[in-house]
């Protein structure tokens, strides 16, 4: 999920008009769309915004997704707390019976979250959401969606059907899902950081990340703006814009899309779980009842925090989506830039071969050409093996770069046509050649190993990054390194081996 560092005026052409994306429901705001699997009538679903979290049984999560400084019962405790008391009434007020099996609210070491009140186990169905109560796009008022363009987005609708039910207040049929939402000003996610916190994470694809999604809060705040002032009997009298940002903001770490119903939702209750990048059990949609449900992937002793996974997602997702991130993250992702020097009299070749084979280069704003592209490493966990984590369109794009004649490039093309048609993506039989090409990629890594280190010595002695931003900024810098540096040894032992061939 990472972009590589590069000048902050390039775009890559795949996500360069982030307008588009949150044109579109289902479609995540930045790099993935939701993925869905299907398992007998059960649809999987993933977080909306950006997939999501990360964290291994017994690592510590360092900022909580939902409530930043909980509020509900001990952990230890198996009884209900008033707010679950208010909570289960509405639920059963609306018509459900029993939505969640065995659980209770309470407070972990980082918050909110929810408990076995018995043992839980595996395969068993801990929650079940209907339908009915999910709160989707199509439940903002009619007076207020006639105002709105074909601009505005699912999420931006999501945001202020919770801007209007927030001015209900406990008039609001939502009041006791809506009283538990962040109060305003207590989320971390990166779109709320100031440019003085934020420049601490230049190094990594946040950076550039969170400008853009800044740049769609603002462009969806204008396209809603008329409807708010239309309708002050709705929303109150003024909504600012870090008002609606907060909202967003809220949608986006909480909603589900779903593929059933073709729609962002969200799911209340579901709120209240706590993520385990381990942890296999997910939002589902069963299609035959009708409604939301999560099953456990895992036995719990009475007492223990339940959770369930976000999605396999880097800690740049999880600080700009949900506001924390995790010291040691297992999904994490590093970005790199590679691009074709301006001095190469081949630079023009090279361009359209690669074009020519599906492998698009950055364009600026102003449409210019950059010849470069970004690429996401993951942590290679082995020195021996193939390398697995380092992308093979990468490798690929560094062969192209190394190529010094015109009758190289004319044979990659020839091999791409006779195989299955991807360029250069199988190793140069010139093992001086792959050589040229793999040390060309460990120098760019350890430049960025370089910079890393130095964003993660400023983070560390930073007075102008508090807690738990300054926790959040070392999980970021830090996981990114340990790709990094993993990347550069297989690198290194790589190219030591093919010169010994």
């Amino acid at each position: 999920m990472s972009i590589g560092a590069k000048s902050d005026t390039a775009t890559s052409t795949k996500s360069e008009d982030l307008r588009k994306s949150s044109k579109n429901g289902a479609k995540k705001i930045k790099r993935k769309i939701i993925m869905w699997a299907t398992c007998r009538r059960r649809i999987l679903c993933l977080p909306a915004p950006d997939a999501v979290c990360g964290g291994r049984s017994g690592h510590r999560i360092v900022c909580v997704p939902h409530l930043s400084g909980g509020r509900g019962a001990n952990s230890s405790s198996s009884s209900e707390t008033k707010e679950q008391c208010e909570f289960s009434s509405w639920l059963k007020r609306r018509g459900e019976h029993d939505p969640n099996t065995g659980l209770s609210i309470g407070l972990s070491p980082h918050g909110r979250g929810l408990f076995a009140s018995r043992p839980i186990h595996t395969g068993e169905c801990m929650l079940h959401v209907s339908h009915d109560l999910m709160i989707t796009p199509e439940k903002l008022p009619e007076e207020v969606t006639k105002l709105l363009s074909k601009d505005v987005s699912a999420w931006a609708k999501l945001a202020l059907f919770l801007l209007a039910h927030q001015k209900k207040k406990e008039t609001s049929a939502w009041a006791p899902y809506i009283s538990c939402l962040p109060p305003f000003g207590s989320m971390h996610s990166t779109i709320f950081w100031t440019q003085d916190e934020l420049v601490y994470l230049k190094v990594s694809p946040v950076y550039r990340e969170t400008v853009q999604r800044k740049d769609v809060v603002r462009m969806e705040f204008a396209a809603a703006e008329n409807a708010l002032l239309l309708c002050p009997h709705i929303f109150g009298s003024r909504v600012s814009a870090l008002e609606f940002k907060h909202a967003y903001a809220t949608v986006c770490s909480r909603a589900w899309g779903i593929e059933t119903i073709k729609s962002l939702a969200l799911v209340p209750f579901v709120d209240f779980f706590n993520h385990d990048a381990n942890c296999r059990a997910m939002l589902s949609y069963d299609e035959d009842r009708h409604c939301a449900e999560v099953v456990s992937d895992r036995d719990y002793a009475t007492g223990d925090q339940v959770v369930i996974s976000y999605g396999q997602l880097s800690n740049a997702t999880l600080a700009l989506d949900f506001g924390f991130a995790l010291p040691f993250n297992p999904h994490d992702q590093a970005g790199i830039w590679l691009s074709l020097s301006e001095k190469d009299p081949l630079r023009d070749s090279k361009l359209k071969l690669l074009h020519s084979h599906n492998m698009q280069t950055c364009v600026t704003r102003e449409g210019v050409d950059t010849a470069g592209s970004s690429f996401s490493l993951q942590e290679v966990k082995s020195k021996a093996g193939r390398g697995k984590g380092i992308p093979q369109t990468l490798r690929a794009f560094a062969r192209v770069v190394c190529a010094t004649t015109s009758e190289e490039l004319d044979e990659m093309a020839k091999f791409a046509a006779d195989t299955d048609g991807r360029l250069a993506r199988r190793p140069s039989i010139d093992k001086t050649k792959e050589h040229k090409a793999m040390t060309l990629l460990q120098t760019v890594i350890d430049n960025r190993i370089q910079k890393h280190e130095q964003a993660a010595s400023a983070i560390r002695d930073s007075a102008v990054l508090q807690k738990p931003r300054k926790e959040i900024a070392k999980a970021i810098v830090g996981g990114e390194l340990r790709v990094l540096r993993s990347a550069s040894a297989w690198l290194k032992q790589h190219s030591q081996a093919l010169l010994q061939t």
